[in-house]
């Protein structure tokens, strides 16, 4: 696990529960979802590489930590932004 960190949208990360290849794999944050009046904020997120129209995956902003990994370093989101931007 890596330090807490306040997730904003277009922050990449590796997850700790998921892996490609059995490297980690990479996820960028698409938004931070308003809690409705008994719901607990969502942070939704998307696989590189994934289609477009896939449906992003979430989980509970207080659980989030407990699925990072790691955050990419500014290097290497740079270079998944691009892969992402390429991927077919």
């Amino acid at each position: 696990m890596t330090q807490s960190v306040i997730p904003q949208p277009g922050m990449w990360f590796e997850h700790a529960l998921n892996s490609q290849n059995d490297l980690p794999a990479r996820y960028v944050i698409t938004q931070i979802a308003d809690p409705g009046p008994t719901a607990l904020p969502q942070v939704h997120y998307q696989r590189l590489g994934a289609a477009p129209d896939d449906i992003d995956e979430s989980i509970d902003a207080d659980l989030f930590d407990d699925i990072v990994l790691r955050w990419l370093t500014p290097e290497e989101a740079a270079r998944a932004k691009i892969e992402a931007e390429y991927h077919p």
